[in-house]
């Protein structure tokens, strides 16, 4: 008898064990508990990084006249950082030219080969339809027998829509061997530049800006406000106040024998001496303190 008494209770209790564990088990919606704690560490571990990354910047505006824009520049690795779960604010980006898919009030959708994805319109620059240019003038463009973002200056008008350009972010060497050298006076095709303007802060636009310790030089990608997008040395993106930045001129205006400041290293460096001016290639020969001579573009040189 008292086996059998033994023997029930041991049923017994392991029933209502099994009860309490079938009801914590259980959530409201009759889901284990178990696998719901599960997927919210996955959601957890794989939440979506921001468009703009840690940036504290817009993602953007509508473009005006998006249906005149005949392609836009983009950094081409950022949306793949996002994807990686990479923040694309500490990466290096090269900006490359892609179709507007459809263009939005915020983000944009964007065609890159077979690639489609959307992106903050902050970090596009949109090219518009019928742009034209003259001899003399700067551009924003790519690198067409390459890759890459580069200003440009126009040495032949012929044809204002095809402009013929010598590019001013390829090294120059002066000696024929450097990248700018193999690849001058190469023709733009039509609807693939865009014309800066001077002392206007826009796309392409060169900057300087001021860190407490050394004047950084950058690209301009956005301004919204009080607040700078700019890419500096090795592609590095960054977020600055535009009252920190200096607006560099599209030609220094400078001559021989002028001392000047020159970009070394991404930054502003003083005690330059100007030996020669190129003016229609938009170069500039200086020489430092050590007497050794480096070439460098209008882009690179102030007063």
């Amino acid at each position: 008898m008292k086996k059998v008494l033994f023997s029930f209770a041991i049923t017994a209790l392991a029933a209502v064990f099994a009860s309490c564990g079938n009801k914590s088990a259980q959530n409201a919606e009759g889901q284990d508990s178990a696998a719901v704690e599960g997927e919210a560490t996955t959601e957890a571990a794989t939440a979506k990084i921001a468009p703009m990354g840690s940036f504290d910047y817009p993602e953007g505006t509508a473009f005006e006249n998006a249906d005149e824009i005949a392609c836009v520049m983009f950094p081409n690795s950022w949306h793949s950082d996002i994807e990686k779960g990479k923040d694309p604010a500490t990466d290096n980006h090269v900006y490359y030219n892609c179709e507007l898919v459809k263009a939005g009030d915020v983000q944009s959708t964007l065609k890159h080969f077979s690639d489609q994805y959307d992106m903050p319109n902050s970090l596009l620059i949109p090219i518009y339809k019928n742009a034209t240019a003259k001899k003399g003038d700067i551009v924003l463009t790519w690198w067409q027998s390459g890759s890459g973002l580069q200003r440009a200056i126009v040495v032949n008008d012929a044809n204002p829509a095809e402009p013929i350009v010598h590019y001013l972010d390829l090294q120059f060497k002066g000696d024929g061997t450097g990248f700018a050298e193999k690849h001058d006076n190469e023709t733009l095709k039509p609807n693939t530049f865009v014309v800066l303007k001077n002392n206007v802060w826009m796309p392409g636009a060169e900057i300087t800006y001021n860190d407490g310790k050394d004047e950084n030089f950058g690209i301009i990608i956005n301004v919204a406000g009080d607040k700078v997008l700019y890419k500096g040395f090795a592609g590095h993106m960054k977020v600055v106040n535009k009252s920190d930045c200096r607006l560099l001129p599209l030609n220094p205006g400078v001559s021989a024998g002028q001392t000047v400041q020159a970009e070394f290293t991404g930054r502003l460096r003083p005690d330059f001496k100007v030996k020669k001016v190129d003016a229609a290639k938009g170069r500039i020969w200086v020489e430092d303190k050590y007497n050794k001579e480096t070439v460098k573009s209008f882009l690179e040189v102030v007063k």
